[in-house]
């Protein structure tokens, strides 16, 4: 008896658990299709984001914030596209390198360093302006005053060629000392750190440093002889640039990333605390302090917004008489800002 209440009972569990899934079975399944249907989604919508691979040539803020923002805000994903930004501090021509052997699609690198390398036969092209002044600040330590107490002097620069050493000798140039006659030129490798521990030594008597580096410096006791931005107003610091094959087989993608940058610029000039707190979670380092403060020397700058005329003053600078055309393509520009 007790064997045939046990067989009762287990008979009657089945028949409950057998009711159960049949009463709720249609919920079972459309919660098993909402689920699929989402992973759908979710799958088609990476596989529509098309990749584009940024190097950018300083870890500075005044050059890889408007990248960060626009990542941070959504616009390169509202344009369809995935960002994998590479940033090193280094030189215009390693950006070069980098471009001519397809591992970036474009660059954010020095103005100087892109139009030497056109000039010399490489196809890359720039698309669009991106911190439309030079932004150092040369500084210095005691016992210079002046612009003219660097004549006999020896100033930090990193990276022979570069757009540092141009924005040095093209400012002090224009204020009557000329490299090697009045003033020499050292190079210093390792970056701002390893030219403020020059400065700090004695090594070098003044080096030039960015916003960001500059704020820090003032705060450490050194002073600016000078603001290259207020001289050199016509030439612009860095642009976007990337091969000529890129830039005629993925014209869409290009302008789609230049529409990107656009925002995130508009961005930064309307809510600064937004676009430092953006940039500080995708990836930029620093005192926020610093930074918040040095984005006031330069946000007037950033703008992807570029002219032939602009080009045309720094190829002057080098003596090449060609048309600016030959560097810089306005067509993705156009198209960019035309569809904001």
């Amino acid at each position: 008896m007790i064997a045939a209440a046990t067989a009762s009972r287990c008979g009657r569990s089945k028949l409950h658990s057998l009711f159960f899934l049949r009463r709720h079975m249609k919920n079972i399944l459309l919660a098993v299709v909402i689920s699929i249907f989402g992973l759908i989604h979710d799958f088609s919508g990476a596989a529509e984001l098309q990749v584009v691979t940024v190097a950018l040539v300083s870890p500075s803020w005044n050059t890889g914030l408007p990248t960060a923002v626009a990542r941070g805000a959504g616009f390169f994903k509202e344009e369809g596209l995935e960002i994998r930004p590479v940033t090193l501090s280094s030189s215009g021509p390693i950006m070069m390198a980098l471009l001519m052997s397809g591992q970036a699609d474009t660059v954010i690198a020095g103005a100087v360093a892109i139009l030497r390398g056109i000039a010399r036969g490489a196809p890359v092209v720039v698309v669009s302006g991106h911190l439309n002044r030079m932004s150092y600040a040369l500084m210095t330590g005691r016992g210079l005053k002046t612009v003219a107490d660097l004549k006999g002097k020896t100033i930090g620069i990193t990276g022979i060629g570069g757009m540092g050493e141009f924005t040095v000798v093209e400012s002090l140039r224009r204020n009557g000392l000329v490299k090697d006659r009045d003033f020499y030129v050292l190079n210093i490798e390792g970056g701002p750190a390893a030219r403020i521990a020059a400065l700090k030594t004695g090594k070098v008597h003044a080096v030039p440093l960015t916003p960001g580096q500059r704020v820090q410096a003032e705060n450490d006791g050194f002073t600016m002889l000078l603001d290259t931005r207020e001289i050199l107003t016509e030439i612009p610091s860095t642009v976007v640039a990337s091969t000529r094959e890129f830039a005629n087989s993925s014209g869409n993608k290009m302008v789609r990333f230049l529409r990107a940058l656009d925002k995130a610029i508009d961005l930064i000039r309307h809510d600064k605390e937004k676009a430092i707190a953006l940039g500080i979670r995708h990836g930029l380092r620093g005192d926020i302090a610093i930074e918040r403060k040095a984005l006031d020397y330069y946000v007037a700058d950033l703008d992807i917004r570029l002219k032939k005329e602009n080009i045309a003053a720094l190829l002057k600078q080098f003596d090449i008489s060609d048309a600016p055309q030959k560097y810089f393509d306005d067509t993705y520009l156009t198209r960019a800002v035309g569809t904001r």
